[in-house]
């Protein structure tokens, strides 16, 4: 696990550049892709307008799109929705003695990595669908609901640490990453839910930084070093680099809309900043980018 000097890096005024970019890339996606990934799904429109309806849902959506193809954990959310609706997720108790049924049809379409996280792929869903239903319903008896729970904590930052990664039964069905996603989710004033209004300060909000986020602020030269698996396959450790990252972005742009940025290079790093083939020529970042390639997501 060494850490590795990036070949070629960028200037300060480089570097806002770059946030500045990705920062429009993010704000002018996040809207609309949230709503054709997963929104969608929904067919009533009254719901789309329920808050605790939208928290309960797309927590369930960010437990199952974690280290699964993002494909298959929509068709298992779309499949649960036209099965259930949305009683599955406003009355989850209902459903304790319905387990097997559920976790059959979500396991003829969901496709976990589960040789990844070392687990048959029928406990892990057993543990994210199981888990979803059990934590709804354990936080509904004691706060009656998500949204009670979560407005409990005054802000993304101390919701994300106190209320979901220090919760026993949240982050025991989130892994750091998908925990700050779905912060951003709830709490962006551009996003659905809007948990803290619409004011709130944009940079407040986490970045969730995963392996190809980390490999754009690489590869451009944003960053000086770099944690890598190995010296070989030259693969970013992402979870290493999270806070760092994040510590630099906001020191660079004290106001910035650090989630849009992070989406921002997210859509880079997939459209692209492929690992073998990146599109260098075609992408935002070309002109800018010092195309230290070498360096891998995955």
């Amino acid at each position: 696990m060494p850490l590795e000097r990036v070949p070629k890096v960028l200037q300060r005024q480089q570097k806002i550049e770059m946030l500045s970019i990705l920062e429009r890339i993010g704000v002018d996606n996040l809207a609309k892709d949230l709503q054709s990934s997963f929104l969608n799904i929904v067919n009533d429109p009254s719901l789309l307008s329920d808050k605790e309806f939208l928290l309960r849902y797309l927590l369930l959506a960010a437990v199952l799109d974690q280290q699964a193809e993002s494909d298959t954990a929509r068709q298992a959310l779309k499949r649960i929705v036209q099965v259930y609706g949305a009683d599955f997720f406003m009355n989850p108790q209902k459903y304790f003695d319905k387990i097997r049924e559920v976790l059959d049809m979500v396991l003829n379409v969901y496709k976990p990595r589960a040789r990844v996280i070392r687990m048959k792929s029928e406990g892990v869903v057993l543990l994210r669908v199981g888990g979803f239903l059990l934590t709804v319903h354990n936080i509904s008896l004691r706060f009656k609901g998500l949204y009670q729970y979560f407005t409990k904590f005054k802000s993304p930052s101390t919701l994300l640490e106190n209320g979901i990664l220090s919760n026993p039964l949240l982050s025991a069905l989130l892994f750091e990453k998908a925990a700050r996603l779905y912060v951003g989710w709830i709490t962006h004033p551009q996003l659905f839910i809007k948990l803290y209004g619409e004011n709130i300060q944009k940079s407040s909000i986490p970045m969730p930084v995963d392996g190809h986020v980390a490999k754009v602020f690489t590869r451009t030269g944003f960053l000086i070093n770099v944690n890598t698996e190995n010296k070989n396959t030259k693969i970013i450790e992402a979870e290493k680099e999270r806070e760092r990252i994040e510590k630099d972005v906001k020191a660079l742009k004290p106001d910035a809309d650090t989630f849009a940025i992070d989406y921002g290079a997210f859509l880079i790093g997939i459209k692209y900043c492929n690992d073998a083939n990146p599109k260098c020529y075609e992408c935002p970042l070309n002109k800018i980018c010092n195309k230290n390639i070498m360096f891998r997501a995955y």
